[in-house]
């Protein structure tokens, strides 16, 4: 059995594996897609024992489990199939990157902060552009829209990367997908 506090990670990267169905899906079953996200992070796993495995000790209500996948469908809204792909990726696999390596390879805090460490953030930035640019390119080659370039994805992994650093709450999820959003919709490299 995975251990508690290695499952929430592999189960966070898991599901970015889903986002290589945005390339083949039409749009109306992307956005029923996302609701059934949503519906099973709000209503269906806060009923069921997985629940109590992936919850943090002290974590509220209104915390990662509930807003992953508001974030998930917020790029599905929000942006093409590929973009939201891609977005979806690097904060997936990013974040679930900086968590696991973050505890397994020592390093210093990132400028003190409690929980971010150099060894994490980078692993967030590099496996969260490696991830997004290969989960790009098979979602525009399945019917999605032209992948990005590897500079502007690598620039939303470092957007989602440093807005990690912040504490904004209730959890990251939110402004890491906000963040690789926005700078997959607007850099122009």
């Amino acid at each position: 059995m995975i251990p508690a506090r290695e499952l929430r990670p592999a189960l966070h990267a898991a599901t970015g594996l889903v986002a290589l169905l945005l390339g083949v899906l039409p749009r109306p079953l992307e956005l029923a897609g996302a609701a059934v996200g949503v519906l099973a992070g709000w209503v269906v796993i806060p009923r069921s024992p997985l629940e109590a495995r992936l919850r943090r000790p002290g974590e509220p209500f209104l915390g990662g489990l509930r807003t992953y996948p508001l974030a998930v469908a917020g790029l599905i809204v929000a942006l093409p199939d590929t973009l939201a792909a891609v977005g979806w990726a690097v904060f997936a696999w990013g974040d679930a990157a900086a968590s696991v390596v973050g505890r397994h390879v020592p390093a210093p805090a990132v400028f003190g902060h409690r929980k971010a460490t150099w060894s994490g953030s980078l692993a967030f930035l590099v496996v969260g552009t490696a991830v997004g640019w290969a989960i790009g390119a098979v979602v525009a080659s399945t019917g999605g829209v032209p992948c990005p370039s590897v500079p502007r994805i690598a620039a939303a992994a470092l957007a989602a990367t440093l807005i990690d650093l912040v504490p904004i709450p209730p959890d990251d999820n939110l402004p890491h997908a906000v963040a690789a959003g926005l700078a997959l919709a607007f850099l122009p490299i």
